[in-house]
């Protein structure tokens, strides 16, 4: 019989948000300092960050296309190729991919209503997840109930105007890097067996 050793791990050791001393959660908060970085670089220059996932979205769906194309055309006398819908899915693959390229504020106005929506989603998620955290530290059920509020409004308005993209962007990221700043910090009073 082998010796194998065991450690027990005790749940406290842990951290969670909002407990009084332990440790600083160093992944979270660099995680939370580059994602602030990111919507900074995102609310200063807007058109190049929009810029530059547009050509990131041509690229990719313009090789989708491309490798639908080639798919077609090497089991076109198949059984499973008989008919010209994988023509037709493919070629307008490439053409929604040269459109993007070509007509940039296109994939913005569409990229702009497909975030909003994500983000007033997300937005509305976290209203939902304030409530349990306010019964645990009104501290922390505040701060995520305020960034839930702000993260639907953006979303809606994103949805309104989806020019404003990079904007919006940018200051969803930093309010969410906040929260990961905040949540990375040991902070408040240990409430954190409650949560279980």
């Amino acid at each position: 019989m082998s010796d194998i050793r065991i450690e027990l791990l005790d749940s406290r050791d842990e951290f969670r948000p909002g407990r009084s001393g332990g440790s600083v959660n160093w992944m979270q908060l660099i995680a939370g300092v580059l994602l602030a970085a990111f919507g900074l670089v995102c609310v200063f220059c807007p058109l190049e960050v929009l810029m530059g996932f547009n050509v990131v979205a041509a690229l990719l769906v313009i090789a989708a296309g491309a490798i639908n194309l080639v798919a077609y055309i090497r089991a076109r006398n198949t059984l499973f190729e008989q008919s010209g819908w994988s023509l037709f899915f493919a070629v307008m693959l490439l053409g929604i991919g040269v459109v993007l390229a070509v007509f940039p504020m296109v994939g913005v106005a569409f990229m702009g209503w497909a975030i909003g929506l994500g983000v007033a989603l997300f937005g509305a998620v976290q209203l939902a997840a304030a409530r349990r955290f306010r019964t645990l530290a009104a501290g922390i059920g505040a701060m995520v109930t305020v960034s839930g509020v702000i993260e639907l409004v953006l979303g809606v308005l994103l949805c309104i105007w989806p020019a404003y993209l990079g904007v919006f962007m940018g200051l969803f990221a930093c309010v969410h890097a906040v929260d990961m700043i905040v949540f990375s910090l040991p902070i408040g009073r240990d409430r954190t067996n409650t949560l279980w």
